[in-house]
């Protein structure tokens, strides 16, 4: 039982949460993979959501298609640097789908952040 309690607290302290459904996150790697990925994929729903909100306050086309190659050119990077970080999986063994969902839910994190204080920056110096 020691155990589990120090297990649990490592996987909440690298920011995996649980679902509400008290899924068992530490039972084994499947399982905090299954984890992983839930909360890579919530945040990843949270980055769709504020990367909308900026593009429709957006007035321009123009604006509008530079947000849209920002965006496309940050997935690559994160993208990349998650590869750089965790490797490829072929080289990596049971635990690459938990560093992989870390590594890109912490990126995208990150990025919610940065389009967040777009769309709450209205003043002149703000994209528009």
């Amino acid at each position: 039982m020691r155990y589990m309690m120090i297990g649990l607290g490592m996987l909440m302290a690298l920011g995996i949460g649980c679902s509400a459904q008290a899924e068992d996150c530490d039972a084994n790697q499947a399982a905090m993979n299954k984890c992983a990925s839930k909360e890579y994929a919530a945040v990843d729903a949270e980055l769709n959501k504020a990367y909308k909100a900026q593009l429709s306050y957006l007035t321009t086309a123009e604006r509008k298609k530079a947000l849209q190659d920002a965006q496309k050119k940050w997935i690559a990077f994160r993208d990349a640097d998650c590869q750089y970080q965790v490797g490829k999986r072929q080289d990596g063994g049971s635990m690459w789908p938990l560093s992989q969902a870390q590594c890109l839910a912490e990126q995208t994190r990150v990025r919610v952040k940065q389009l967040k204080a777009y769309t709450a920056c209205r003043e002149e110096g703000c994209p528009r």
